[in-house]
């Protein structure tokens, strides 16, 4: 049977399995006997672009005794992140609650140059929450610079939306999602009142679900050297070419 390499961002986790990435998504999501429900957000990796342990993978990555595939082999637990070479990152998945799994590959990321505040979800290796005046690869850099205290090696997030709050942050909130919308309108107005500060936390700790229909432009992965930018795709495209995963992902947790 063939062999995948996943990197799982929720939780974090380098894993080994069968499953090719749609199956393995919805084993992620529903199990095998349909009985749990939760999202996931994972990577398919290259093995030629990262040291694996392969005696481990075979001693364990074995079919069942009735023939079925193994599902997954944990490899890792522990700072996987840090020490997954962006270079071996494949396509990106995202997982709705039910088992729909959209497949996001990766493109050369323009910067819009748009003078306003960002909204990002940090997933690893930190998932806080923050309103910040810096681009996505502004962001990036800011984060991973070891030469500060306050840093990591390499940071995986999303771009939510803030809609008109983005340029005005006394707009009304009109449906966005977010827990406590006073709280997040109070940052980005410390923002606005305190130009030299780059980034404020809105909430210090990501509860494992998030609304996809939040996202903005899409994902970003990187170190102090370099990213990837998995583009989320447009409106009119979820809703024609991806409307299954969209429908689902429009009613999960429900």
């Amino acid at each position: 049977m063939q062999e995948y390499f996943y990197l799982s961002a929720i939780p974090e986790s380098l894993v080994a399995s069968h499953l090719p990435p749609a199956e393995f998504g919805n084993y992620l999501a529903v199990g095998t006997k349909k009985r749990i429900r939760g999202q996931a957000i994972f990577f398919q990796l290259d093995p030629g672009k990262i040291n694996l342990p392969m005696d481990y993978v075979k001693e364990k990555l074995v079919p069942y005794e009735n023939g079925e595939p193994k599902r997954s082999v944990f490899l890792s637990i522990y700072r996987v992140l840090e020490n997954v070479p962006l270079e071996a990152l494949l396509n990106l998945y995202l997982v709705t609650d039910d088992g729909k799994v959209l497949e996001l590959k990766p493109v050369e990321y323009v910067d819009k140059k748009r003078p306003l505040v960002h909204l990002y979800q940090q997933f690893n290796p930190i998932t806080t929450r923050v309103a910040s005046r810096l681009s996505p690869p502004e962001f990036i850099k800011f984060l991973t610079d070891t030469s500060k205290p306050v840093s990591t090696p390499k940071l995986f997030f999303a771009e939510l939306t803030l809609s008109k709050l983005a340029f005005d942050p006394t707009s009304p909130i009109e449906n966005l999602p977010y827990p406590n919308p006073d709280h997040l309108r109070d940052c980005l107005l410390r923002l606005k009142e305190y130009p030299e500060r780059p980034t404020k936390t809105v909430l210090r700790y990501y509860r494992g679900e998030m609304s996809y229909r939040t996202i903005q432009d899409g994902f970003f992965i990187g170190d102090q050297n370099s990213f990837r930018f998995y583009p989320f795709p447009s409106r009119e495209d979820l809703e024609d070419i991806y409307y299954s995963w969209w429908r689902s992902a429009l009613v999960q947790c429900f």
